[in-house]
């Protein structure tokens, strides 16, 4: 079994698009060292960030984001138990919210509906979290990216965290 883990922040300070791509890249070679993988999603001013991994690895990054001055107001917003990866080839993946992407924009729009709600949730539900989990994916396979063949594996066992 593989935990999940899903959090979110708010920025401490303004980042620009060139200074979190060099930082996915370092967090991308760090992930893979420790067998993390997942997203990093970037919508105003905040990181919405799925994680997936071992559980011990995974927890050990959550505490160092904890204590990262780059978030404020850090929340988990979902943890759980998948069989398989949804981003086996990822050890770190940037999505730009705010930005235009090339994919259909009726899924774009429904993913960002998505991590608007739970950002904007106190505790969001087990089925805003499970539609978000299984959005990000679709979405990122509608871009058309060859390495972006990604599962959208069942969650189970997963229950929201209280915050």
């Amino acid at each position: 079994m593989l935990t999940t883990h899903v959090y979110m922040s708010r920025f401490s300070r303004s980042f620009d698009v060139a200074e979190l791509d060099v930082m996915c890249r370092h967090f991308a070679r760090r992930n893979s060292e420790t067998g993390i993988t997942g997203v990093l999603m970037v919508i105003g001013d905040h990181f919405v960030q799925v994680l997936e991994g071992a559980r011990d690895p995974v927890l050990d990054l959550v505490e160092r984001i904890l204590v990262d001055d780059r978030h404020g107001e850090f929340r988990t917003l979902y943890r759980g138990l998948v069989h398989e990866r949804r981003f086996p080839n990822w050890s770190m993946r940037m999505m730009n919210l705010d930005q235009h992407y090339t994919v259909n924009d009726l899924a774009m729009t429904e993913l960002r509906r998505l991590v608007k709600t739970v950002i904007n949730s106190p505790v969001p539900s087990r089925t805003a979290m499970v539609q978000l989990l299984m959005a990000i994916p679709r979405v990122i396979a509608l871009d058309g990216n060859a390495e972006a063949v990604v599962r959208s594996a069942a969650v189970i066992d997963a229950v929201p965290t209280a915050p």
